[in-house]
């Protein structure tokens, strides 16, 4: 049910920035309560899909929704505690690995899969104020505890149950007081209301997400009304491809200057 589609794969020849355009499309639904895709209003929480984009190891993650024109909403319904602070719900954290091992089955939309028996998130890029309605900084966690409880809050901490549906146990955002993440960077993030997405942007230099072939993603708003999850395969040149090709080039220049002399 979740597909992927490479938008463009682009290699400039000599270069050492590498560019791609991913999608991922919105058809992965998670635990569920019977609500389908989205629960509650779509025009509020549609998630439509995620682009990805490279520049050597920095990546921006674009991803669609319409909730960016409805940060804040429903502050009656979130918990009435210092993590939601009762501004209402608000932009999630993004989350990263380099597999993907959803729990499920695929033409269900993963019905079975949540925190606790899908994907091990290894990476979160967590952000400074998600009620902003303009984006602002962000900094990327490393996530070394056993289990996803350990290192991400859910769903389930930001909204009161009494009075609110919406998808449990779906990691929402990073667990920063956490003794088991680590910060490994930082970046940025911004809201983009004319073309409807929420853009992240960072280095994943450093990090063992360079040493798979794929990276797959996690994001939903902190009510995980709607979630989104899929992969996209990924690769960056080796170093010494780099320098091999630095060296073909400078040859190639050398003869050049020597033809025209």
């Amino acid at each position: 049910m979740k597909t992927f589609k490479v938008l463009a794969a682009v290699v400039a020849l000599g270069s050492s920035v590498s560019a791609y355009a991913y999608q991922i499309n919105d058809e992965y639904v998670g635990k569920d309560h019977g609500y389908g895709d989205v629960i509650g209003d779509t025009s509020k929480f549609d998630v439509k899909g995620i682009d990805v984009s490279v520049s050597g190891t920095m990546l921006t993650v674009d991803v669609y929704t319409h909730f960016v024109n409805h940060v804040g909403v429903f502050n009656n319904y979130v918990t009435d505690t210092a993590l939601s602070q009762k501004k209402g719900i608000a932009f999630g954290d993004l989350f990263l690995s380099s597999t993907w091992t959803p729990n499920g089955e695929a033409d269900t939309g993963y019905l079975d899969d949540r925190h606790s028996t899908g994907t091990k998130w290894t990476y979160g890029f967590n952000l400074d104020d998600r009620w902003s309605s303009v984006g602002g900084d962000g900094a990327l966690y490393e996530l070394n505890g056993a289990a996803n409880r350990d290192n991400a809050y859910l769903s389930n901490n930001f909204i009161n149950g009494r009075y609110a549906t919406y998808r449990h146990g779906q990691e929402v955002a990073v667990k920063t007081s956490s003794s088991t993440v680590t910060s490994v960077g930082s970046g940025s993030w911004l809201v983009d209301t004319v073309n409807g997405k929420v853009s992240f942007t960072f280095d994943i230099a450093g990090t063992d997400l360079l040493k798979g072939d794929e990276i797959a993603f996690h994001w939903g708003m902190t009510c995980g009304n709607d979630t989104i999850e899929g992969k996209i395969p990924f690769s960056v040149p080796e170093p010494g491809a780099l320098a091999l090709m630095g060296l073909g080039l400078a040859v190639v220049g050398l003869r050049r200057r020597k033809q025209s002399a």
